[in-house]
């Protein structure tokens, strides 16, 4: 019975990522305008430092933080300016190695005595592999903050970018007015 159920959760897999990429890569004169500014926006910002870099979304980016995708999808444009301001995240924690080297991090994952860690001082964000041993602590951060957080974006540059995310997330291709941003700032 095992077998039978492999394939056909493997092939939902397959459709989910084939119309992931298929809705990605729709020409970009099919997107509404402000699809595609957000989009670029996401991909490469000239104030900061992009989503992308640590989010990935329709096939792009890389996946570092959390899914946005299943943000955009469950939450609306308030809901995701907040989430784009937040200064700090319950995922970033201060790791301190044996070596005295401190950054903020997030754990991927762990395996018996070794780990995975994004160091998120890099651009991008690095993946060290760790034993246990050479971590010393891993606690609360204080002193990183959501890149967005501290990037002064206009409310329309925002706007572009929650209707990208709405867009990769549901399809969505509803015009997000700078009014349905500004009030969450």
């Amino acid at each position: 019975m095992r077998k039978a159920s492999f394939p056909a959760f493997a092939a939902i897999i397959v459709l989910s990522v084939c119309s992931e990429r298929a809705l990605f890569s729709q020409s970009k004169l099919q997107l509404p305008v402000q699809v595609q500014r957000g989009q670029e926006l996401f991909l490469k910002s000239p104030k900061g430092i992009a989503c992308g870099t640590c989010h990935t979304l329709a096939g792009v980016g890389t996946a570092v933080g959390p899914d946005l995708k299943v943000l955009g999808a469950a939450v609306g444009p308030h809901g995701l300016v907040m989430a784009m301001h937040m200064t700090m995240t319950a995922y970033v924690q201060e790791v301190q190695l044996a070596s005295g080297i401190v950054y903020p991090g997030m754990l991927k994952g762990k395996q018996g005595d070794d780990m995975e860690i994004w160091d998120l001082s890099q651009t991008p964000p690095v993946l060290r592999k760790l034993s246990s041993k050479e971590v010393k602590s891993m606690k609360s951060n204080t002193a990183w903050k959501h890149p967005p957080s501290t990037t002064e974006y206009t409310d329309q540059e925002v706007a572009d970018m929650v209707a990208f995310i709405k867009w990769a997330s549901t399809g969505s291709t509803k015009l997000i007015k700078v009014d349905d941003v500004a009030e969450a700032k």
